[in-house]
């Protein structure tokens, strides 16, 4: 091939180039996408552990002094009352 000569892909290499370019972002996707799973599982059992403790808390003989927090009261009403 002469020096002044540049390549020029053929409609092939297009292609090629092109599905992988797609394979990659298919995998950039499923990879987001299993992260988000996780995170929300991770929240869903963070939730739950909440929810545990608080009733433990509320249950117990130091509820009245609990009650007294506003932030523990609206954890209360947010988590166990709804």
């Amino acid at each position: 091939m002469p020096e002044d000569d540049f390549y020029t892909p053929t409609d092939a290499d297009a292609l090629r180039m092109e599905n992988e370019l797609l394979a990659f972002e298919v995998e950039f996707l499923r990879a987001r996408y299993a992260d988000k799973e996780r995170a929300i599982a991770r929240l869903e059992r963070a939730e739950k552990d909440l929810i545990l403790l608080l009733e433990s808390l509320f249950k117990s003989p130091v509820r009245p002094l609990l009650r007294l927090k506003p932030s523990l009261r609206e954890l209360e009403r947010r988590y166990l009352r709804s």
